[in-house]
């Protein structure tokens, strides 16, 4: 029995015209295809890479600027710290000397308002915000200048010096303030400070409450210690202040801020 061949429907019909035309395409048309996609897929990454990068360069540009603003306040309060050392470093090699002096029972004002003085103290306040943002959230890789990147991290490490001496000076005036009560009468002392926390000249000569020459010679020997420490101190501040100045002088060359 034969078997009846059933009539090409019209979707058949329409079948066989897709896959003739897919026939009738050379592996040159696939090429084609192919490498227009993949053009499509490599220009997408291009974009987003460029996007990204403009990103990290206005981040970048942020953190550069913030740091400069930290750099010009180290400046100014480094300047405020040399010349307040440098000017107490004279104070208390005074003192000490009027100590010392046979005299020291006619200088009993001078000696009481500078004796207070010693306790005085202006600090450095290091303006680290910005780099320990930078190094907090990893984002020092943004800054693409590595030599900024070296001497701002050898800056923050002369500053970490400077802070260790200033709390060496501290210690050492915490030896002064032990011994301070063997020498000095503390009811006359609290007069050199007014209500408004200003130091006061006193006017009736308070002295000294020992004429032992070895304990006076010691606590001004501390005094001579403080004093040098203060003017080491400047020192450092100052070559630091030179640093600041340096490395603003390099951000501003390799980012051409001016």
């Amino acid at each position: 029995m034969e078997e009846k061949q059933l009539p090409e429907t019209p979707q058949d019909v329409s079948n066989k015209e897709v896959i003739r035309s897919l026939k009738k395409k050379n592996w040159k048309s696939y090429f084609k295809e192919f490498f227009m996609l993949f053009l499509a897929v490599f220009f997408g990454f291009l974009a987003e890479n460029y996007r990204e990068s403009l990103s990290a360069r206005n981040i970048e540009k942020e953190y550069i600027l913030s740091l400069v603003e930290d750099l010009k306040t180290d400046t100014t309060n480094l300047s405020l710290y040399i010349s307040f050392r440098k000017e107490k470093s004279v104070l208390m090699d005074s003192l000490a000397g009027m100590m010392l002096s046979e005299d020291r029972s006619l200088m009993g004002n001078q000696i009481y308002f500078l004796a207070r003085q010693v306790f005085n103290e202006q600090a450095f306040i290091y303006s680290d915000g910005t780099i320990q943002q930078l190094k907090n959230a990893g984002n020092l890789r943004l800054l693409r200048k590595r030599n900024v990147v070296n001497e701002l991290l050898k800056y923050e490490k002369k500053v970490k010096v400077l802070e260790d001496w200033d709390e060496n000076d501290n210690r050492t005036k915490s030896t002064f303030r032990e011994m301070g009560g063997k020498v000095f009468n503390s009811s006359e002392l609290n007069k050199t400070m007014d209500a408004n926390m200003k130091f006061v000249m006193p006017t009736t000569n308070p002295q000294l409450i020992t004429d032992d020459f070895r304990i006076i010679n010691e606590i001004a020997f501390q005094i001579h210690f403080l004093s040098k420490m203060t003017k080491g101190n400047s020192l450092r501040a100052n070559s630091l202040r030179s640093d600041a100045i340096g490395l603003l002088e390099l951000i501003q060359k390799e980012y051409k801020l001016n």
